[in-house]
């Protein structure tokens, strides 16, 4: 639990039309390099894919385009983070799901997406009304691992 707020964790979820709103990826770059400068994420001949991650619910907010080449990827996730968790106030929704697999494939470390995550829902926690239920769905057990140390750490990574 995160305040009032019943967190829960798990690798994959193929059904999210239960959720009431839903994060996930869109257009999330794979095998490129914004800046050409080449090494890891670059792609020669400037070749790439993005991902998106399908949904059956009603309600979906996507990450914006977030990799590990972006220096300020943290600050990105935890507002992309607060800005759902907003949205599913003024929709009056009771379960979120934030789905990591786009980020993930963009190289984002996970412990940097899990604290962020994290960070975002202690801080709505104080206030939130309508959502009672976040469920962080991984697409790795790396990912998992993040998400628990997270929780189970969450007055260091809160600063407080």
């Amino acid at each position: 639990m995160v305040g009032d707020i019943i967190v829960s964790i798990s690798l994959g979820r193929p059904n999210d039309s239960e959720l009431g709103l839903v994060v996930k990826a869109k257009n999330i770059e794979v095998g490129t390099n914004k800046r050409g400068a080449g090494g890891v994420g670059s792609a020669i001949g400037a070749f790439g894919i993005t991902i998106q991650e399908a949904t059956s619910s009603e309600n979906v907010e996507h990450w914006p385009s977030v990799s590990m080449a972006d220096p300020n990827r943290r600050a990105t996730i935890y507002d992309a983070t607060s800005k759902a968790l907003r949205t599913a106030e003024g929709l009056e929704v009771k379960e979120v799901g934030f789905f990591t697999m786009g980020l993930e494939v963009g190289r984002v470390p996970t412990w940097e997406t899990a604290e962020e995550i994290v960070r975002a829902v202690h801080a709505h926690a104080k206030n939130a009304e309508s959502v009672k239920r976040i469920a962080l769905v991984a697409s790795s057990p790396t990912q998992v691992s993040s998400f628990q140390y997270a929780l189970d750490n969450i007055q260091t990574i809160t600063y407080g």
